[in-house]
């Protein structure tokens, strides 16, 4: 859980990077967002608004309270399909910090060089986050 001053602990990275790999689907592990190091820069751009730090800092928090990553021993002890089903409920329980929160991994994702191509669209069937209603 995020400190009183909003910056996060060692366990919130280690979530956040976990979380972010699930949240970008990828063939190849090495090209995995968190593979690539990017939460620096998905932190530092969450924290340029008041709003997406919100909803940044209100996603970790959700992650960090998952009832079924502490009964299995954290977030990183998770099976890949018990992590989508943690994220997939902060989706449903905050949709429109979660909404923020992918769009700024995807920015930050996809404008990275090493990186695929943005899609057109998130609409593919590898695609799981951004389509609750």
């Amino acid at each position: 859980m995020p400190k009183q001053d909003g910056s996060l602990t060692d366990a919130d990275r280690v979530t956040l990077v976990r979380a972010l790999d699930r949240l970008i689907p990828t063939v190849d592990a090495e090209f995995a967002a968190g593979a690539l190091g990017m939460l620096g820069d998905v932190e530092e751009r969450a924290r340029r608004e008041k709003s997406t730090r919100s909803a940044f800092l209100r996603v970790v928090e959700a992650l960090s309270l998952d009832l079924t990553a502490h009964a299995v021993g954290g977030f990183s002890a998770m099976t890949d399909q018990e992590r989508t089903n943690a994220l997939l409920n902060i989706e449903s329980a905050l949709p429109g910090e979660f909404s923020l929160f992918l769009g700024i991994v995807r920015d930050v994702y996809y404008e990275d060089d090493r990186t695929t191509d943005r899609p057109a669209n998130f609409d593919g069937d590898d695609e799981v986050f951004g389509k609750a209603p």
